[in-house]
């Protein structure tokens, strides 16, 4: 998977990547910037820090625009150091609550990866004062960038981060 988080509202993006390659990290750029726009991914995402795995090899690929120009900034966390990335590894250990580490990912499609993160970014959080990351980055963010990703707030009562979250969402399928 491929991951963006937004540090400040603990909100966080997953895709599916066929491979982990710079290819795909930046195709999901690519599709990205196509469906919010050249200008609202630049205001989402004008720098983007990441590990120096080496699916993030091919930085100007990554930061070319697909309109021309140049659509983001990438920097790189110090080797060793996931504390520079700490709320985003606090999500993955959610991620691995649903999808447990060494499941394949080959069963799941993308909705279900979006449904998943759509639990994830609903489940309150202590440190945003009882709000959950959804809550925190609707007050700020443009209405479109919920919209255009189809990201929902999921009820309280109906979050639910445990590996049968996704077992139910293929039966209903």
């Amino acid at each position: 998977l491929l991951t963006l988080h937004f540090p400040q509202y603990k909100l966080q993006l997953a895709f599916i990547m066929d491979d982990q390659t710079s290819a795909n990290v930046i195709y999901i750029l690519d599709v990205l910037e196509e469906v919010l726009g050249k200008e609202l991914f630049r205001l989402l995402f004008s720098v983007i820090l990441t590990d120096n795995g080496h699916e993030f090899a091919d930085i100007p690929g990554m930061e070319r625009s697909i309109y021309s120009g140049q659509r983001t900034k990438i920097f790189f966390c110090e080797p060793n150091r996931s504390n520079e990335k700490g709320h985003c590894e606090n999500n993955h250990k959610y991620i691995r609550y649903v999808i447990p580490k060494g499941t394949s990912l080959e069963p799941y499609s993308q909705s279900d990866i979006s449904l998943m993160m759509d639990h994830i970014n609903s489940y309150k959080r202590k440190s945003l004062y009882g709000k959950c990351p959804y809550e925190a980055a609707r007050s700020v963010l443009p209405e479109d960038f919920f919209l255009l990703l189809g990201l929902e707030l999921i009820p309280p009562e109906q979050v639910l981060l445990q590996p049968r979250l996704l077992k139910k969402s293929r039966i209903s399928d």
